[in-house]
């Protein structure tokens, strides 16, 4: 059976769709530098503190490195999330396009 100007309109709207994600995920993944300075800058204050003596030098580099972790779990876990939507996403398409084919 051939494809109707409507089943090619949604096929189209879900291509941007899908490349809209796509394009979401890479720009995420690309700010990972981001996250990667904090968790540099973060032993270096720390360091600093020590040899500075500061009298919260210790509850400086605890809250350091826990803004550090903080910071890399909620990168993964939204790298996470999107990469998931991605695959529903892809898996919808493949049964929409299975369910055209099969009608």
């Amino acid at each position: 059976m051939g494809l109707t100007h409507n089943d090619l309109k949604s096929m189209t709207s879900k291509e941007g769709q899908k490349q809209l994600l796509e394009r979401n995920l890479e720009a995420h993944r690309n700010r990972k530098w981001i996250v990667n300075c904090i968790c540099v800058i973060a032993p270096i204050v720390a360091i600093l503190c020590f040899h500075l003596q500061l009298p919260q030098a210790v509850v400086i580099t605890v809250i350091l490195f826990f803004i550090c972790a903080i910071t890399w779990i909620l990168h993964r876990a939204l790298d996470k999330k999107m990469e998931l939507r991605l695959k529903r996403f892809k898996q919808e398409k493949r049964k929409s396009t299975i369910k055209l084919y099969r009608s």
